[in-house]
């Protein structure tokens, strides 16, 4: 019995981390492509620096998504 309630307490601590990263990415996005647009039709003058990380992490995560849809497929 104690083994079950301790690996019951792992996978909850586990799913803590995960639920936060699923909530996050997509909200990051949202936010990285909103200011990417805007600086692409109001010519804003973003830093180098944020669109260079807002172009990385948009460009890392549809890579991750795509990688991990077509091993669902294999």
């Amino acid at each position: 019995m104690p083994d079950q309630e301790n690996k019951a307490t792992q996978d909850s601590r586990g799913n803590i981390p995960n639920f936060f990263r699923a909530a996050t990415r997509p909200i990051v996005t949202i936010i990285f492509a909103a200011v990417l647009a805007q600086v692409v039709v109001e010519r804003l003058d973003a830093p180098d620096w944020f669109i260079a990380l807002a172009t990385a992490c948009i460009l890392w995560w549809f890579g991750d998504r795509t990688v991990q849809h077509i091993k669902e497929k294999k």
